[in-house]
């Protein structure tokens, strides 16, 4: 509450009292301007603190256990904070599915791959967007989707009309999680591009975690990386060479699949990216390293809970 506009308030209601206006009605009518804008004001916390005050479903662990490398590999105090995030997303934005029954896995993988990219930056707002429509699969520039041919886009970012909405197709969704060496992951791909779009334009050049000094190094270092894609001395995938602004989506998605092997055969452009998204993840390489080779997960009502407790599922978040 400002307290100017607090002692302004009473102060005319002091006014108005001397005046011969009832006290108790004075003193109501002006305190409601302030208590309003307040409340108003603070409506997102209380809103926020109300969402987190939910426990985390047994369902949601077991989908971030199960599909999401990055949240395994995290510190446990670190994983309370990626859990919250999740509950946020979920609870603030709207996941919606277009010809298709939305699912607990869609919903929560669709909200991880919002948290992975600014998971280094815990007061991040996502400003840019209020809705991610899922697709049941592939779609083209006119957002058909079906089996014709043409129809290969994997995601995209709204723009105009559609400003603020994301579109992502369901089955490419799922397999970039489920598939963690490939350094292809649409959901992260597309909320890199919003990252980029913090100061405005979707451009490649993304002022988050970039000074002013390291703008022009940075797009120097792009303009070196394509040369080296376009003349196949390079493993970055080729789609990286459409324009800068999807070289670095593209390169977003090797950075946080495949941190250790970026940072061994491009050190530079690790270099740079870690400080986009303040995130050392080359730090937690050999856990990244050795949840690759693991089985992918499975969970049953006798499995041991996600959660780490040490009692099985059924007896623990499950219950």
């Amino acid at each position: 509450m400002s307290g100017l506009a607090l002692l302004i308030s009473l102060l005319l209601a002091l006014v108005l009292i001397q005046a011969g206006r009832p006290v108790a009605a004075t003193y109501g009518l002006a305190l409601f301007p302030p208590v309003a804008v307040y409340r108003w004001r603070t409506g997102s916390i209380r809103r926020r603190r109300t969402i987190l005050s939910e426990p985390f479903p047994a369902e949601w662990e077991a989908v971030l256990q199960r599909d999401v490398l990055f949240f395994r590999v995290l510190e446990p105090a670190a994983k309370v904070r990626f859990r919250q995030q999740v509950q946020l997303f979920l609870g603030e934005k709207r996941v919606t599915g277009i010809r298709l029954q939305l699912d607990t896995t869609t919903r929560v993988l669709t909200a991880a791959s919002a948290i992975i990219p600014i998971f280094g930056f815990p007061d991040w707002e996502w400003d840019q967007i209020n809705e991610v429509l899922v697709y049941p699969n592939r779609f083209d520039e006119h957002f058909r989707f079906g089996d014709q041919v043409g129809q290969s886009i994997l995601g995209m970012v709204g723009t105009g009309s559609l400003n603020r909405l994301m579109i992502l197709s369901q089955p490419d969704l799922i397999q970039g999680f489920r598939n963690a060496a490939d350094k292809r992951n649409v959901g992260i791909h597309e909320f890199a591009h919003l990252v980029d779009k913090s100061d405005g334009i979707i451009d490649g050049v993304p002022s988050v975690g970039l000074d002013r000094q390291s703008l022009g190094p940075w797009i120097d270092l792009v303009r070196r990386k394509m040369a080296e894609i376009e003349g196949g001395r390079s493993d970055i995938d080729r789609y990286a060479l459409t324009n800068e602004a999807e070289f670095f989506a593209v390169t977003s998605e090797y950075f946080f699949e495949r941190p250790g092997m970026m940072q061994r055969k491009h050190p530079h452009l690790y270099e740079m990216l870690e400080q986009v998204f303040n995130q050392n993840l080359f730090a937690r390489a050999t856990q990244f390293k050795r949840e690759l080779t693991r089985p992918r997960l499975r969970f049953g009502r006798n499995s041991p809970c996600p959660c780490g407790s040490g009692l099985k599922f059924k007896k623990c978040c499950l219950a």
